[in-house]
């Protein structure tokens, strides 16, 4: 039986303490894939990637660069003593990107759109 169709927009809450502070635990983001398929990602916006030591987990970091040649992406979190990124496991294909985040909408008191 065919997969259903994944959703284009979807939210994610932040776990862990690798994006702080600009992200802290427990800020909830709206995410959405439809722009992803129109350009990479580009340096310095906050994507959402699938973790290559656990596929089915998540991880909300920065992309440092790109490398569209070679359908590659280096991310990092901002915190690096708290982060595990790519500095731990590598660069990563540009496909395991499955989302770029753009608002905050939880806490109300730090609600906004994010800027990469």
């Amino acid at each position: 039986m065919p997969e259903p169709p994944r959703p284009w927009l979807d939210a994610v809450e932040v776990r862990g303490d690798s994006m702080a502070p600009g992200l802290l635990p427990g800020d909830r983001l709206l995410i959405e894939s439809r722009s992803l398929r129109r350009r990479a990602p580009r340096p310095g916006e906050i994507i959402v990637a699938a973790d290559p030591r656990e596929p089915s987990r998540e991880l909300v970091k920065r992309v440092a660069s790109v490398d569209e040649a070679a359908g590659l992406v280096l991310l990092a979190g901002d915190s690096p003593d708290a982060s595990t990124d790519s500095r731990t496991f590598g660069a990563l294909p540009l496909a395991a990107v499955r989302w770029r985040a753009v608002a905050r909408y939880w806490p109300l008191r730090r609600a906004g759109l994010l800027r990469g």
